[in-house]
């Protein structure tokens, strides 16, 4: 399972890289023989303005083929990063059962 993070309109930074890196790992690990590679991207929106402009992206690429992608924002990259991890999670447990109930 091949994590690339990167960071776009903001400069990197490798505790919030950490943390994604973690997040990512946590949620998905048990999914790693089944997924390829994922994709965190970290963008402020509005610059040094502040505000709700923490865009975060995940895309998920399976071992099969599939792709899933998933955004979410909010004022922190970590909160919105914690979130995305976790419904991650779920869409890639979710889709990994559908196709084990259409291959029986």
């Amino acid at each position: 399972m091949n994590i690339v993070i990167s960071f776009h309109d903001r400069p990197a930074n490798e505790q919030v890289a950490y943390f994604a890196r973690r997040a990512v790992t946590n949620a998905l690990d048990r999914f790693a023989s089944r997924i390829k590679a994922i994709t965190v991207k970290i963008r402020d929106e509005n610059g040094q303005k502040g505000g709700v402009d923490q865009h975060c992206s995940l895309a998920v690429n399976t071992t099969s083929g599939k792709q899933i992608h998933l955004h979410d924002t909010d004022s922190s990259a970590e909160s919105a990063l914690h979130r995305l991890a976790g419904r991650a999670a779920r869409i890639v447990r979710e889709t990994f059962a559908r196709a084990r109930k259409r291959g029986a």
